[in-house]
């Protein structure tokens, strides 16, 4: 360990100033990994360093700046880590990225074995969301393995290490001539043959991982690299005890020749969205990191949450959580999982911004306006009672966002250029002032990329509607009367959030792109209220609350609910988000 005491007193020398260095936390053949925190907003970040055996090889160097420019260009998807800064200082080369805590996919399935179809599935489908994202950007990871999926506690699945990615896989001078990048057991056919990789390859490597999430065991296993490559080159798929869904999108993905396997993750996630109904989604048991580090000095802008009063008992916080769905229906609390709660936490300060922001605030497309909100850490969640996300800092890239939410006039331009069934919503017609509402999350989805645009990941709607300084509402600190209809897109500019952004509470829910764990006995629930034969196990966050009775809890930022991806609501919007150039 005395190698990594000096790497610590070394980064301290560089980055003291702006980070605490805490201890090392992992690392491999290439690089090793250490925890810091943030000096003045406290959160925590990895900071990846090239072993000093490595610095004086400048093909080694050059591939590590390629890994932290690879990153760089996939930062924003949720299911990406993202990269904040890439330096060398005192014969240290070295890259800060966002800490993700939880568990590696490796270590869950040492620990646990396996997992069954509906989890699997789960992790499938995050892990290819993220490689459509990859292959949008021209870039092939050609190292997926479990080690290099990662679970936090929250559910969420995040894919690191892009450092062998290689971009459309044109040669970039840094591999050698007989050098094939990747791990045996999840390398595709075509790599061991050393020949040209595409996206299909990373989609070979996933294959293997879904066999292996699903048995415990890697398809092709051996005594040698060569015994092993060969399983990939010739032998056949072994059988698995598995329903026959899951073994026929096995044997798809490991097809020895690319052109007969998924084309695309996008193709793979179609078949994956259509099974979605049929399995429990994801009850992971991840593992948390070993306890926070202790604070070696005390922190100088400390988050502070406090409770105004006591919760209200269990009984009543149900009452108050009731959401009125079509008609008279009525949905209780339990389904969605969280209680609503009278404790209103004190604002905590972070800060301003981690990077210079030279972005116009405010761009217009066809669609109409949007706000930017700047790169930089924010305070997501919070620690008050029953909150469903627990209080940290977050540090997010900068992206623009809607002013305001998608409106039955802005839906309707969708619809008529795409030909895309109108919502049975009455008011569709007579008031296209309104937010649209009545779609499921996959309509959402297309008309973001109709625009040019995506939903916006939980944490991304979070920052937009409450800024930086941990405030409760996107108006402040203070209640405020709920609406007692649905308002205009453009209406109560008193509620306006600190970017400018309108109608984040009290309007319309909001749809986003983060996944929202439920039970099958959840979905059950939601089949006999919503009285219809199937839900998907697709469910995702809403934020923000309407102006439908008993809403006021979920005004809080922070607060959330889910909702199955298949159905409509008559309460449910959504904004779309945009990447800065």
């Amino acid at each position: 360990m005395g190698g990594h005491d000096q790497t610590v007193e070394t980064l301290g020398r560089l980055l003291g100033e702006k980070y605490e260095i805490l201890r090392w936390i992992g690392g491999g053949g290439m690089a090793e990994v250490y925890l810091a925190r943030h000096r003045l907003h406290r959160g925590l970040f990895a900071v990846k360093v090239l072993n000093n055996s490595l610095a004086n090889e400048p093909r080694i160097v050059d591939r590590f700046l390629q890994e932290a420019r690879t990153a760089a260009t996939l930062s924003g998807h949720p299911n990406i880590v993202p990269i904040f800064d890439v330096a060398e200082g005192d014969g240290l080369h070295y890259i800060i990225m966002q800490y993700v805590g939880g568990e590696d996919l490796r270590h869950y399935l040492d620990r646990e074995g396996r997992l069954n179809e509906a989890d699997a599935m789960y992790v499938l489908s995050q892990v290819a969301e993220a490689l459509v994202w990859a292959a949008s950007n021209g870039i092939v990871h050609r190292d997926l393995k479990p080690g290099n999926i990662r679970l936090d506690a929250s559910g969420r699945v995040i894919v690191l290490d892009f450092g062998i990615a290689k971009a459309g896989d044109q040669p970039i001078g840094l591999t050698l001539a007989d050098e094939r990048i990747g791990t045996p057991y999840y390398m595709s056919p075509e790599q061991i043959r050393g020949e040209v990789c595409d996206h299909r390859s990373d989609l070979y490597a996933l294959g293997i991982v879904f066999f292996e999430m699903l048995s415990g065991n890697r398809p092709f296993e051996g005594d040698s690299s060569r015994a092993i490559e060969d399983g990939h080159l010739f032998a056949a798929v072994p059988p698995l005890n598995t329903v026959p869904d899951c073994r026929a999108i096995i044997d798809r993905l490991l097809e020895k020749n690319p052109a007969d396997r998924y084309q695309s993750a996008r193709e793979l996630l179609a078949d994956l969205k259509e099974l979605g109904a049929r399995f429990a989604a994801p009850a992971l048991r991840v593992e948390a990191d070993q306890d926070p580090p202790e604070l070696t000095e005390p922190p100088r802008r400390p988050p502070r949450w406090e409770s105004s009063a006591q919760p209200r008992p269990r009984a009543a916080r149900n009452l108050s959580t009731w959401l009125v769905l079509a008609g008279s229906l009525a949905l209780l609390t339990g389904v969605v999982g969280f209680a609503v709660y009278s404790a209103r936490p004190k604002p905590a300060v972070v800060e301003k911004s981690v990077e210079k922001q030279d972005f116009p605030a405010v761009i217009r497309d066809a669609t109409g306006e949007m706000r930017l909100v700047p790169a930089g850490a924010f305070l997501f969640g919070s620690d008050a009672p029953d909150s469903p996300n627990r209080a940290q800092s977050v540090t997010l890239p900068a992206f623009y966002i809607d002013a305001s939410e998608v409106s039955n006039r802005g839906y309707g331009a969708y619809c008529d250029a795409t030909g895309h069934p109108r919502p049975s919503n009455p008011e569709f017609f007579t008031r296209p002032e309104l937010p649209v509402t009545g779609i499921t999350f996959d309509e959402a989805q297309a008309f973001a990329q109709w625009a040019g645009k995506r939903l916006p990941s939980e944490q991304e709607w979070e920052k937009a509607a409450r800024g930086i300084d941990g405030r409760t509402y996107p108006w402040g600190n203070e209640t405020m009367t709920a609406p007692d209809a649905l308002q205009p897109v453009d209406a109560l500019p008193e509620r306006k959030s600190p970017y400018g952004i309108l109608n984040m509470a009290g309007n319309a829910w909001e749809w986003t792109t983060t996944p929202f764990p439920v039970t099958s006995r959840e979905i059950e629930d939601m089949k006999r209220v919503l009285e219809v034969p199937t839900v998907s196990s697709r469910w995702y966050s809403i934020k923000g609350g309407s102006f439908s009775p008993h809403q006021e809890g979920f005004f809080r930022s922070y607060m959330r609910r889910g909702w199955p991806a298949n159905q409509t609501s008559p309460f449910i919007g959504f904004r779309c988000v945009k990447d800065v150039p």
